[in-house]
C-alpha cells in the first residue's frame, strides 16, 4: 500500500499539504466512531501523525475526541484526537460530506504509532486466508 498521492491541491508547492507523514487509504476497511458523538464515520485515511474522516455533519475545530477504530475483522482500538480542520466535500453520489482532519492528541502521539502500525497492516492486508 502506498502513501495517498498528492494531487494538485494538495501539492506541496500549493501550500496546502503540511503533513509531516504520508497518509495510508483505508479503503473501507476500517471504521470509525467519535464516541463523545456518538456518531459513526467513514475513515478516509490514517498516518503517524493523525487521521481523516468523512460525516454528513460539520465537525467542530479543535476540540479533543474520544475515537474508535474498527476494522474488518473486529479488531478495536480508541485513541484521542483533536480536530484540526473541516471542509465541504461531497461524496461519489454527489451528496454533500464533510471531511474533518484529526491530529492525534500529544499525550497519544507514542501510542498511537502502534496503532496505526497495526490499522495500516490491516487496511494493506489482503485477508485471503482469514
Amino acid at each position: 500500500m502506498e502513501p495517498v498521492p498528492s494531487s494538485p491541491g494538495n501539492s506541496p508547492a500549493s501550500g496546502q499539504n503540511r503533513r509531516k507523514s504520508p497518509r495510508f487509504e483505508t479503503l473501507g476497511r476500517v471504521l470509525g466512531h467519535l464516541i463523545d458523538a456518538d456518531l459513526p464515520v467513514r475513515v478516509r485515511e490514517i498516518g503517524f501523525g493523525g487521521f481523516s474522516i468523512e460525516t454528513i455533519e460539520p465537525i467542530p475545530v479543535d476540540i479533543v475526541h474520544q475515537v474508535r477504530f474498527t476494522a474488518y475483522d473486529d479488531w478495536t482500538s480508541t485513541c484521542e484526537a483533536r480536530s484540526v480542520h473541516c471542509r465541504p466535500s461531497c461524496a461519489a453520489d454527489g451528496s454533500p460530506r464533510f471531511v474533518t482532519g484529526f491530529q492525534f492528541a500529544d499525550e497519544w502521539l507514542r501510542q498511537s504509532e502502534h496503532l496505526v502500525k497495526t490499522l495500516v497492516e490491516k487496511i494493506t492486508t489482503t485477508g485471503m486466508f482469514s
